[in-house]
């Protein structure tokens, strides 16, 4: 009998056990899987948390690109980055509530691509405004360009029309005695040479002082020259002519006569001499004589 109640009494408190135990195990078995619904609640706030900063830091970089202002926008940023170091560390508790900023940011993100939006579209409106002033602007300078062009071209007509225009060019060999020989002479008989000249009537001609310089070809092609009668060099297309003579000459408008003598230090080389006429820019005119 008395071992019947012992058994009786063991099988009571090892049921008792049982059920205490297996209570236990399903008290463990459920605290962890609330642990792990809240670790995943946790992981998907701190990933969203991470998605928003990196959009946010994208939305940043496009509005200061447009030039919209993004100071605020920044401590914002720093904000989210402090809460996600911090967020590990924080008591499961508070999930509602960064829940609720995590909200709170997405609306913030929202607001930023309005806000870009209306930066998109006031930078279209400045681009199409900025291009069709280019348009302008390349039009005006077309415009311009041509006037300049036409300028130029009526300046070198005008330049090309006030050029000195010769009405005659003589030369004569003139002797001792002063006997002139026209355009040929022999060498024995004449001490010099006299150029006339005889500029035409312009009314277009700029009036001024200029520099007339002739050059006396000799038949060897070397030129005439003497320092101390005047001889000289300039000037002329990039690259150094030399005279034999120079003189200055007002130039008024009006026809003008002129006559430049050159005294010979030596005898003439027998042969056809060329006169050349010139200016700094242009060579006014050219005539032959004959040495005998």
């Amino acid at each position: 009998m008395k071992n019947k109640k012992l058994i009786y009494v063991l099988s009571i408190v090892i049921i008792i056990f049982i059920i205490g135990f297996s209570f236990l195990i399903y008290k463990s078995e459920q605290s962890e899987k609330n642990r792990i619904k809240k670790q995943i609640e946790l992981d998907l706030v701190y990933n969203e948390l991470d998605s928003i900063s990196i959009l946010l830091g994208d939305k940043i970089l496009t509005i200061s690109q447009l030039g919209g202002e993004i100071d605020s926008l920044i401590i914002i940023k720093e904000n989210i980055e402090k809460e996600k170091k911090e967020f590990r560390g924080r008591a499961f508790t508070q999930i509602n509530k960064l829940q609720g900023k995590v909200e709170g940011y997405k609306e913030l993100l929202i607001a930023q691509d309005e806000e870009i939006n209306k930066l998109k579209l006031i930078n279209e409106q400045l681009y199409d405004e900025n291009k069709d002033q280019k348009v302008e602007i390349n039009t005006l300078n077309s415009t311009i360009s041509e006037i300049n062009k036409t300028k130029e071209t009526l300046q070198v007509k005008v330049n090309y029309a006030s050029r000195i225009e010769l009405k005659n060019l003589e030369i004569f060999g003139i002797s001792k005695n002063g006997r002139n020989y026209k355009n040929s002479f022999k060498n024995r008989l004449v001490n010099k040479i006299k150029i006339d000249i005889e500029i035409e009537e312009n009314e277009i001609a700029k009036i001024e002082i200029k520099d007339i310089y002739l050059r006396v070809e000799k038949p060897d092609g070397n030129i005439m020259f003497d320092i101390s009668k005047g001889s000289g060099s300039f000037i002329f297309e990039n690259r150094e002519l030399f005279y034999t003579i120079k003189r200055e000459v007002l130039i008024d408008k009006l026809s003008k006569s002129l006559s430049i003598e050159y005294i010979k230090n030596e005898d003439f080389m027998i042969g056809n001499h060329t006169l050349i006429l010139y200016t700094d820019s242009y060579i006014i005119g050219k005539k032959e004589f004959l040495v005998k």
